[in-house]
């Protein structure tokens, strides 16, 4: 532990002027998302709707990365990222603002569909933008750190989220659980998401210095488009492990396990911390392990802590909770620079692209069937369903050709 902290205090007294302030603009984001992730499913409880409408809705702001996701990434191409993620995160913001405005199902899917298109756009642009800024050596390491930066905030956001819709139910003299201590409570993403702007507005995009003393690494070759799909079929399969369970990760631990919404806040920061925490061990595992099988063997061990949740006993199920999200947390930085480290610049805006609508697409199907699955087996199949994803994952991973290794 003495060394993983060592070793993370040197990375953070390298990091550059531009990426500072793309993790300042991270930990911002990654506030507003997670406090969003933790009550929105409650304020649809609070309007009268059921899990399988919190299961559409999922689906409709998934559906809005395969709508929108290669028209993304050709906006980011065309207007560059750092325009891209401006933009985002402004209609992030203003999407907040219509959602709890809305009580309609079809405004919510309306307006959730839009924040859906934001997020996408604004977590999109973020990998070219890094990459831009970031030498190759050290970008394994900053994918990492940026990754530490959203999730680590996640331990405030889900902690703070908990306590929000109290907090407003005292100033507007009302039930914690009502509709309108919700929305007062959601206001907050509102203001953040436009707040988290400001750390890149005056950012350039191409930033990183040149090493002097090393040999230009050589330029991948371009990959056809079904190599493209390959390289982001690990994503999809992420996706659905993440889609058919944590759209519905609050209600599991009110409905199977009886806890208070304070509960459910203070469960989601244990995750947080374990996703953070695994974040910053990639590096570690990169060193000892290589990129790609770090990877791989990350992903993996994820499969069988997911089961950990179906066990009736909530240490049991917490522990399971905190190692799930430690080994995707460490896992999916260093697919995304394996996948930066195989494909040449002038493709890497479509493969990350690609990686998100594929993503997209598989939590929103996994998400929409497994609502309507929940409503007669309960939450069982999910997690099963879950475990074997981030299986086939970590298969996908492990099987793809190594960058690092010679042709041949």
């Amino acid at each position: 532990m003495l060394s993983l902290s060592s070793r993370a205090r040197e990375a953070a007294a390298r990091i550059s002027a531009p990426v500072r302030r793309i993790l300042a603009h991270s930990l911002i984001y990654g506030l507003a998302a997670s406090i969003a992730d933790l009550l929105f499913n409650f304020y649809l409880v609070s309007l009268g709707y059921d899990v399988a409408a919190a299961g559409m809705l999922a689906t409709v702001y998934r559906t809005a990365g395969v709508a929108l996701g290669l028209p993304i990434g050709a906006l980011i191409d065309r207007a560059g990222a750092r325009r891209s993620l401006i933009l985002g995160a402004a209609l992030y913001g203003v999407s907040w603002a219509l959602v709890i405005m809305s009580t309609s199902l079809w405004a919510l899917a309306a307006t959730y569909f839009l924040a859906g298109a934001a997020s996408i756009l604004t977590v999109t642009a973020v990998v070219p933008l890094l990459t831009g800024v970031t030498a190759a050596k050290e970008r394994a390491s900053v994918f990492g750190l940026n990754a530490a930066a959203a999730l680590l905030i996640g331990l405030v956001g889900s902690a703070l989220g908990g306590v929000l819709p109290g907090l407003a139910a005292n100033l507007l003299q009302t039930a914690p659980q009502a509709t309108g201590a919700y929305r007062l409570a959601l206001a907050s993403v509102v203001a953040l998401g436009l707040l988290s702007m400001l750390p890149v507005i005056r950012l350039a995009e191409t930033s990183a210095q040149p090493d002097p003393s090393a040999a230009p690494a050589p330029e991948p070759a371009r990959i056809s488009r079904l190599g493209l799909v390959r390289l982001a079929l690990p994503s999809l399969l992420l996706g659905v492990g993440g889609g058919v369970f944590l759209p519905f990760q609050n209600l599991f631990f009110r409905q199977e396990f009886g806890m208070s919404d304070a509960g459910v806040g203070a469960m989601l920061a244990w995750a947080a911390v374990g996703m953070g925490i695994g974040a910053l061990l990639g590096g570690p595992a990169t060193a000892r392990l290589g990129l790609k099988r770090a990877a791989w063997v990350l992903r993996l061990a994820s499969a069988p802590a997911m089961l950990l949740l179906a066990v009736p006993h909530l240490a049991t199920a917490a522990a399971g909770f905190f190692l799930r999200g430690l080994f995707v947390a460490a896992s999916y930085p260093l697919n995304d620079a394996l996948v930066m480290q195989t494909t040449s610049a002038r493709q890497r805006g479509t493969a990350v692209s690609l990686m998100s609508l594929l993503w997209s697409l598989g939590w929103a199907a996994a998400a929409a069937i497994s609502g309507w699955l929940q409503t007669s087996y309960g939450f069982t199949p999910a997690l099963i369903a879950s475990a074997v994803a981030y299986l086939l994952s970590a298969i996908a991973i492990a099987t793809q050709p190594d960058p690092e290794e010679p042709a041949g």
